[in-house]
């Protein structure tokens, strides 16, 4: 063995290398992609998404409400940060890039541990949870010039997997990940939303704001009539024709009340959806757009960037439902 290294340079070395793991990481991406049907059957399945949403109990109740605060920010900022690229201001949309995508949930945690010790069979540790398994690494090896080497070198095999810059960058990944799922909940929530106010109230109601206010209106108006002089059933008509106002504190309550079941709907609303978009193809659709630009770092593609634009459908009808409260109430 020694005497093949000796005969081999010090560029012939790192060219053989360089050649195993090119090849490896091919082979590796590919072997990816072929387990993310197995990968989802497994847990977003009905079954598979109830062990997930276990780990929602506890501080995530308070952390989505939060998220989700934090995700409208965030998108005004993006459409801010976009409006001053187009005038030539790069700084402000470079520093809007650098915000978090929200606070990082125990069922984001969950998720991440198995994609990256599941899926992508790569060394991990969250916590006390620590997985040495290397898929990548099991790959590159494979090469059987490569397997002749006895050589200090061989330790950079282990770079593309456990260097610090590949795993920022698939940390960045993971949140992106668990961003768009959080959007893809709020979504479901807010079309649920949509269809019950619509059906309970006659008026459809885009978020927590719209609702709140037609909710608090309706209740007013109920208050109102059941001290009508006449009997609350000509008082029901008497204020369907002149409604009352809400009172503030009325309408803050009813609002922040709708906000808190909005919130836990969106938390566990992921077991019923995470089949739905597993029989839809979206979550194989999504996990094959991760494992492409996870493929693309290893290969130190440029233009690996991981962004799914999901996240920002539930914006829609947040805005929508800021204009329509506004609307009414002129």
């Amino acid at each position: 063995m020694g005497g093949l290294h000796r005969k081999l340079g010090e560029g012939e070395v790192l060219a053989l290398i360089g050649k195993a793991i090119t090849v490896g990481s091919g082979s590796y991406i590919g072997e990816r992609e072929k387990r993310i049907g197995d990968f989802v059957r497994r847990h977003y399945s009905f079954r598979g998404a109830l062990k997930i949403h276990r780990h929602a109990f506890g501080w995530d109740l308070i952390r989505v409400p939060v998220n989700i605060l934090l995700s409208v920010v965030r998108t005004l900022l993006a459409l801010f940060g976009f409006l001053a690229g187009l005038v030539g201001l790069k700084k402000p949309k470079d520093w809007i890039k650098k915000i978090p995508l929200g606070l990082q949930t125990n069922m984001d945690r969950q998720i991440s541990w198995l994609i990256v010790t599941e899926l992508l069979e790569l060394p991990y540790q969250q916590g006390q949870k620590i997985s040495d398994n290397d898929a990548l690494m099991t790959e590159v090896l494979k090469d059987p010039h490569l397997r002749s080497l006895l050589n200090e070198k061989l330790d950079t095999l282990s770079e593309p997997a456990k260097s610090p810059e590949f795993r920022a960058k698939l940390d960045a990944k993971l949140a992106e990940y668990g961003a768009t799922r959080t959007a893809s909940s709020e979504l479901a929530t807010s079309t649920t939303l949509l269809v019950t106010s619509k059906i309970a109230l006659g008026q459809a109601s885009f978020g927590a704001l719209s609702a709140g206010a037609a909710v608090s209106a309706a209740v007013a108006n109920s208050a109102a009539a059941s001290s009508f002089w006449l009997g609350s059933m000509p008082g029901l008509y008497y204020y369907a024709v002149f409604p009352v106002a809400a009172s503030v504190s009325q309408l803050m309550a009813v609002t922040v009340v709708i906000c808190i079941v909005l919130a836990l709907i969106s938390t566990f609303i992921g077991i019923l959806t995470d089949p739905l978009q597993a029989k839809l193809g979206i979550h194989q659709k999504r996990l094959k757009k991760l494992v492409s630009a996870v493929g693309s770092d290893l290969s130190g593609k440029k233009g690996s960037d991981f962004h799914l634009r999901e996240k920002y459908a539930g914006r829609l009808f947040d805005i929508i439902d800021v204009l329509s409260t506004v609307g009414r109430s002129l």
